[in-house]
């Protein structure tokens, strides 16, 4: 009985742990500098301006108006609308909203390719494809413009502009 009560409360104590490890950034008009560690990060709010330095987890982005810009990033996930991201190199995208403007190197891996999705509409992206690349544009208005290795691009919705730099 006591094994089983020590492996319940460790199991709670790594779930806590695992649960600390997401910076939490939120706020209205906040700027500020930092530092990943490797943590995932979720941004909310409204008009904030952060700088992220260092590898970071999971990026998620949720709100309008921010401006942030990003280090080596395993994925990214940007919701809301009118949020300006650079970010030196992501493994994964996914934009969803309107009006963002978003750049970043996407780096597949030899066998992987990296997931670029884009939902909403208006959402201008520049991206620099290195390595095999899934490009899935949703909705209407967008705009992807690329440099780089051609990706396997879908689409759905209309009136998009997807066109090499």
């Amino acid at each position: 009985m006591h094994k089983v009560m020590a492996v319940g409360a460790l199991c709670a104590a790594l779930a806590t742990t695992a649960q600390a490890e997401t910076l939490e950034l939120d706020g209205i008009g906040n700027t500020r500098d930092v530092a990943c560690k490797g943590q995932d990060v979720s941004i909310t709010g409204n008009a904030n301006h952060f700088r992220l330095s260092g590898d970071c987890g999971r990026v998620e982005v949720h709100g309008s108006e921010h401006v942030i810009s990003m280090g080596k990033v395993s994925s990214l996930e940007v919701t809301g609308g009118e949020n300006q991201i650079e970010a030196e190199r992501v493994a994964g995208l996914d934009v969803s909203g309107a009006d963002h403007r978003i750049t970043a190197r996407v780096q597949g891996d030899g066998e992987q390719p990296a997931p670029v999705v884009l939902y909403g509409g208006g959402n201008v992206l520049t991206l620099d494809l290195q390595g095999p690349v899934r490009l899935e544009v949703n909705g209407i208005g967008q705009q992807v413009t690329w440099r780089g290795d051609d990706p396997t691009v879908e689409t759905s919705g209309g009136e998009h502009r997807i066109q090499r730099q």
